[in-house]
């Protein structure tokens, strides 16, 4: 993190200006305004009450059992829906006491409170997702995987369940080298009729687990399929592997700041299994390159989404190429195997509206202007709203210079960065044409932060990020959010979990048509 905003006049460089001057003049800025006032000829919602931007949502505490761990996480890394109940994986990040440990935590229904499903030894529970198992792998449709890691009996472990089961068997796990390694994210792919699960791995390098249709259970290849540069490469921090992405019968990574795509069967000679297709220029030390990647459908073919942490930017990538590829790898700023990014969104001018909306005034450039995003921390979650299949990703932001006097701000990280307590997320449209975004906050009384900021930073004083989003598995109707990102600033109990009415995101979608 902490790479400062790259400067637009870079997108002539990276994107190809006259590309990115045609997104933009085609409605970037209109497109991504967050004004409560609709365009001509949009739909208006009469059980809209409050101004377009908000959404009103109850946040769940994650324990009410006194004296318990959990009061002290600080992070919510992750949702994911399996086998009808709602998982979480937490951390405790900058948590001043010890011991300092995440939890695996599952919510079994509507009304039923959080508990913890796994205690562990790690201080991040950094990946926790959900896949579901083809029908062609034995055990026929409808069935799931969910698939985590995290330090446990003193051992890092890949763990994995069926479906409901009720806790994670000692056999369904794959041991790490050593309680240093983690892991980030995870995919899934089916080639050749094999379906695998795909860990990224710090500072292991994607590991590869083929399904046994005959067990029913995972495999692991201890040997990694790529490993990236070491750590201290130049413009990388470490082999932070940020996302997976499973698009156009082929599977993509990211890893700092280079999109891979996998190679399926026997490769050719002089081919490599993962092609690096994109290369993103040099990052800061503390930052972690591209984010967010996810397969969506653009003009009837899959495309890729990806964002850019620094300036937030979130880019697509179509036509996506067929068969094996090889090459060179490309530069910095540069693609192969005909892939060309084009800019979808500029978070900083939707922000500052945003800001404006709620009465404050940000410059655009210096002191108290937004000099660092992230977007789409995990991915883009695609989820059914309002009449349309739309994309819904967190939005952080940060000020230099320290926080502007009307807002209240979170976290100060390494002295540069003052981060705004607000819970932030955007939606992406797409119906054909030029995508469009609009911002959206979390609001009503379980999100006025709860006075000044201390230190370190405790539960209710600030919420400043979205990390993940899911679709209730239990109510069709509301949607889950859940984070907080203690940005190296002490925090105790900072993490948190809410829901709202999809009604009430809906209301704001008809509220502005982008």
């Amino acid at each position: 993190m902490l790479r400062p905003m790259r400067r637009k006049g870079a997108f002539s460089v990276r994107f190809g200006w006259p590309a990115a001057y045609a997104v933009l003049a085609a409605g970037l800025l209109a497109a991504c305004s967050v004004s409560g006032s609709p365009p001509a000829g949009s739909a208006t919602s009469s059980a809209r009450t409050g101004p377009s931007w908000a959404v009103t949502a109850t946040r769940e505490p994650l324990t009410t059992a006194s004296g318990s761990a959990v009061s002290h996480d600080t992070e919510v890394m992750a949702l994911a829906s399996q086998g009808g109940r709602l998982f979480a994986a937490t951390d405790q990040w900058e948590y001043p006491g010890a011991p300092a440990a995440g939890q695996i935590l599952v919510k079994d229904a509507a009304d039923a409170p959080w508990r913890v499903f796994e205690q562990t030894g790690s201080l991040r529970v950094q990946a926790l997702d959900s896949f579901p198992i083809p029908a062609d792998q034995g055990l026929g449709a409808g069935h799931s995987l969910l698939v985590t890691q995290a330090v446990v009996n003193g051992r890092s472990e890949i763990q994995w369940l069926l479906d409901g089961a009720g806790s994670f068997a000692p056999d369904d796990a794959f041991v790490l080298p050593s309680t240093a390694a983690a892991v980030r994210s995870f995919g899934a792919h089916e080639s050749a009729g094999v379906w695998s699960v795909y860990a990224g791995a710090e500072p292991t390098g994607i590991l590869r687990a083929t399904w046994s249709p005959i067990r029913h259970t995972l495999v692991f290849d201890p040997v990694s399929e790529l490993t990236a540069p070491p750590p201290n490469s130049p413009g990388l921090k470490t082999q932070k592997v940020t996302g997976f992405a499973d698009c156009g019968g082929a599977l993509y990574v990211t890893i700092n700041t280079t999109l891979y795509r996998r190679n399926d069967g026997a490769v050719q000679p002089g081919t490599a299994r993962w092609a690096a297709v994109y290369q993103e220029p040099p990052v800061g030390a503390r930052n972690s390159g591209l984010r967010g990647l996810t397969c969506v459908t653009h003009d009837g073919a899959p495309a890729l989404l990806t964002s850019t942490e620094g300036d937030g930017d979130a880019f697509r990538f179509d036509h996506l190429p067929a068969g094996q590829v090889g090459g060179p790898a490309p530069g910095p700023g540069q693609a192969a195997a005909g892939l060309s990014p084009a800019l979808e969104f500029d978070p900083g001018p939707a922000l500052r509206q945003l800001l404006a909306e709620q009465g404050t005034t940000v410059p655009a450039t210096g002191n108290g202007s937004i000099d660092y995003v992230i977007a789409a921390y995990n991915n883009f979650e695609t989820i059914d709203a309002d009449g349309a299949s739309r994309q819904f990703f967190g939005v952080e932001h940060a000020y230099a210079g320290g926080c502007p006097p009307s807002r209240t701000c979170g976290p100060t990280a390494s002295r540069a960065a003052t981060f705004d307590a607000q819970a932030v997320f955007a939606v992406r449209t797409d119906t054909g044409g030029t995508p469009s975004y609009v911002l959206r906050a979390l609001d009503g009384p379980d999100f006025t932060p709860a006075g000044p900021v201390g230190k370190p930073i405790r539960s209710g004083q600030a919420f400043v990020a979205i990390r993940t989003i899911k679709r209730s598995p239990f109510d069709a109707g509301r949607i889950y959010f859940a984070g907080y990102d203690a940005n190296f600033y002490p925090a105790d109990g900072t993490a948190w979990a809410a829901s709202a009415p999809l009604t009430a995101v809906d209301a704001s979608m008809n509220g502005e048509r982008s």
